[in-house]
């Protein structure tokens, strides 16, 4: 009987061949993304071509700003929230959460209420974002895009009737 004594040249050929196939397979199964062609809308705004113009963004990179940050936020809420004297009569206390649309043009619209929890709070929470200064909008991929946001509105009694 004959045996066959294996290459080593053949063994080092298969172990270079066996990474390069994984390298192929993943390279061809990438999703490459398409050139970014840029438009100017009718206004004479630049914008992409891969992003729809009226698409309202639940996650973007750069998130729509306050103007002055989260400080000036908590000092807006602070001045312009009143606590309902039905609430406060009741002992009504509890978080409302809100969501709005941060336009591109920094407006706050379409405020709707997410949870609520009553005797006026809803309709202070929704009056307190509906009368909300322009924000600074936000950005996917470095252009300015309409946004929708999550906002809690804390009300709670006590030393300082509204805390938000």
């Amino acid at each position: 009987m004959k045996t066959t004594k294996s290459n080593p040249t053949n063994k080092s050929s298969l172990l270079i061949a066996i990474p390069l196939l994984g390298l192929m397979i993943v390279f061809f199964s990438c999703d490459f993304q398409e050139y970014d062609e840029k438009i100017v809308l009718e206004n004479g705004e630049v914008t992409s071509k891969n992003i729809e113009t009226n698409e309202i963004f639940d996650v973007v990179e750069d998130s729509p700003e306050f103007p002055g940050g989260m400080e000036a936020w908590n000092e807006f809420l602070m001045n312009n929230l009143k606590y309902p004297e039905q609430a406060r009569k009741m002992g009504i206390e509890g978080t409302v959460y809100l969501v709005f649309e941060v336009r591109k043009d920094g407006s706050v619209e379409n405020v709707e209420l997410l949870k609520g929890i009553g005797a006026g709070c809803d309709e202070e929470a929704k009056r307190v974002i509906k009368k909300s200064p322009n924000w600074i909008p936000g950005k996917q991929r470095g252009h300015i895009v309409n946004v929708r946001m999550r906002v809690p509105i804390k009300f709670k009694l006590g030393e300082k009737e509204v805390i938000a």
